[in-house]
């Protein structure tokens, strides 16, 4: 008669209970500080990304700390005086609409018997101007919505400033940090994974000053339209296109938004013009200069490029448009260095 077949032992149950434990803590403590590791991960992809640029002034003469903080005080700087530029005339203009924006609407109204109608009809006119008028009143006793806007925007400058000091420390230490990586990787083998890292690394410093070389278009796209149209501020307006294009999936929408405000503020008309250059201008850039650039920057096809951003942006969201082609670019790579000489050799 055969013997009934005995079950794993109690140990082995223990293990493997405690194992799945082990890992569903770990994961349920990755998702509670996911927004933590989303900024330790831009971090170490900006200094990365910045590397060549850290490289080239040591190679001029300048030691390694020295060299990190030229580029961020530069970065730093450049910031300032945008923000010194273009600040004031742009509320000083949001004051000046917000006040005039009743005569707008009886200019608009004068020129339309329907709009007249509905404007007298439902006294419009009035309307925004009590709404103006107590604005300062209302926005004093909304202390709670205040205070979350408020609270929203210093977690955002936090954040930011929290992204700054960690890509420094980075840069600071990534010489150390991937000679310290490759003492993982058995000796046997460092010299051949050295040898496939350091041209991924450089497509992530290639990406970057892609991505750099495409905000420079736009800014300087911007700026000619910006003169040719009459629209004020050209040159800090063309600055604000230019940094905010730096920002996957929502920069392009970002940095239209100042100036289509500006253009409207000079007329109607002006301001539908802007809008629809930018419009134009953005399918031009995804579907053209983007994909021309990232080619020379990290050498895939400008089809690849295209297919990456979209699938990126869409699986990972600003991570996913982040990441997307240098991982596509490091793809590539490795099929050419490993994938194919091992299907070659059989």
């Amino acid at each position: 008669m055969a013997q009934p077949a005995e079950g794993p032992s109690t140990g082995t149950i223990f293990r493997v209970v405690f194992t799945a434990a082990a890992a569903a803590l770990l994961l349920y403590s990755l998702y509670r500080v996911r927004s933590v590791l989303l900024l330790v991960f831009v971090a170490a992809f900006l200094a990365v990304g910045l590397d060549p640029a850290v490289a080239w002034l040591e190679r001029k003469g300048l030691k390694r700390g020295l060299a990190v903080a030229v580029i961020f005080l530069t970065l730093v700087l450049s910031i300032v005086g945008f923000i010194a530029a273009v600040v004031p005339p742009l509320v000083e203009q949001v004051a000046n609409f917000a006040t005039n924006l009743p005569e707008y609407i009886d200019d608009l109204a004068n020129r339309n018997e329907r709009i007249a109608e509905y404007v007298r009809d439902n006294d419009i006119a009035d309307r925004l101007r009590d709404s103006v008028e107590q604005a300062p009143t209302q926005i004093g006793g909304s202390l709670g919505t205040v205070a979350g806007v408020a609270g929203s925007v210093l977690g955002k400058i936090f954040n930011g400033l929290t992204v700054i000091v960690l890509t420094i420390y980075f840069s600071l230490s990534l010489r150390r940090a991937r000679e310290g990586s490759l003492r993982l990787v058995p000796k046997t083998r460092r010299k051949r994974v050295q040898e496939l890292a350091d041209p991924v690394l450089e497509k992530i410093g290639s990406y970057i000053a892609g991505n750099v070389a495409v905000s420079i278009i736009a800014g300087v796209v911007s700026f000619i339209f910006f003169i040719i149209a009459g629209i004020p501020y050209p040159i800090a307006l063309a600055l604000w296109v230019a940094i905010a294009d730096l920002i996957p999936l929502v920069g392009a929408t970002l940095g239209m938004i100042p100036a289509v405000i500006v253009a409207f503020f000079m007329g109607w008309p002006l301001g539908v013009a802007t809008l629809v250059f930018f419009l134009i201008y953005q399918q031009i850039e995804n579907y053209v200069i983007v994909p021309r650039v990232m080619t020379k920057a990290i050498d895939i096809s400008p089809a690849a490029v295209l297919l990456a951003a979209l699938i990126g942006g869409s699986l990972l969201g600003f991570v996913g448009a982040l990441i997307a082609l240098p991982f596509a670019a490091a793809v590539k790579l490795l099929a050419q260095e490993v994938v194919l000489p091992r299907m070659e050799a059989t």
